[in-house]
């Protein structure tokens, strides 16, 4: 499904380039590399996100982030380097009721994907559209409670749909760029510079 309103640049849009002050480092793994217009995630092994409880647990990724209050709507094109299953990188969303993230990630087949996680506080993981390759503009808008996340192959394309969610009932979240690389030895994760604008899509599906 396309978004019919396409967020090309609309009024109050900024960049938001990785050397801002208002990014914030958090480990496991060593500190990315970050300029203006790129920022590159190394994440170590075993560095994930998930929470099933007596099936497979990690709560530990590299990711750059910073806070962001109200409704928004912000999107990056992320390029992964991984070889295994589970490599990927992408957009995580952490708030009071738990963490989401949207990713581009290595399938079983050795594929790429989009993949999401809403881990509220148990994971329910999601596969969504397959890829053409390991790299995509990545999007999420929020109104209030309410999430929906878009991606995109191409720039200037129509962004599609990837899914939609709830997340917790608070002013502030903290959003960030993350790599992970749950089985392999390593996976980075390249991404551009962060796009924002006050405002959510108005059609979010």
């Amino acid at each position: 499904m396309t978004a019919p309103s396409r967020p090309v640049d609309p009024p109050g849009t900024r960049a938001i380039g990785f050397d801002d002050p208002g990014w914030r480092f958090d480990g496991p793994g060593t500190a990315p590399v970050r300029h203006a217009a790129e920022l590159r995630v190394r994440a170590p092994r075993g560095a994930d996100l998930f929470r099933m409880p007596g099936a497979y647990e990690a709560s530990g990724i590299p990711w750059l982030s910073r806070r962001v209050t109200g409704d928004h709507t912000l999107w990056t094109r992320v390029t992964v380097d991984g070889r295994e299953f589970g490599d990927a990188g992408g957009i995580v969303v952490h708030d009071g009721a738990g963490w989401f993230k949207v990713c581009v990630e290595r399938t079983r087949a050795g594929g790429w994907a989009v993949v999401t996680v809403v881990s509220h506080p148990v994971s329910d993981e999601a596969a969504g559209p397959v890829l053409g390759g390991p790299d995509a503009e990545l999007l999420v808008t929020r109104e209030g409670r309410r999430y929906a996340v878009f991606h995109r192959e191409h720039d200037g394309g129509d962004w599609r749909f990837v899914r939609t969610f709830f997340g917790a009932d608070e002013a502030d979240v903290r959003v960030g760029l993350f790599a992970q690389a749950p089985f392999s030895d390593a996976c980075t994760a390249s991404f551009a510079p962060l796009r924002i604008t006050p405002t959510a899509l108005a059609d979010r599906r």
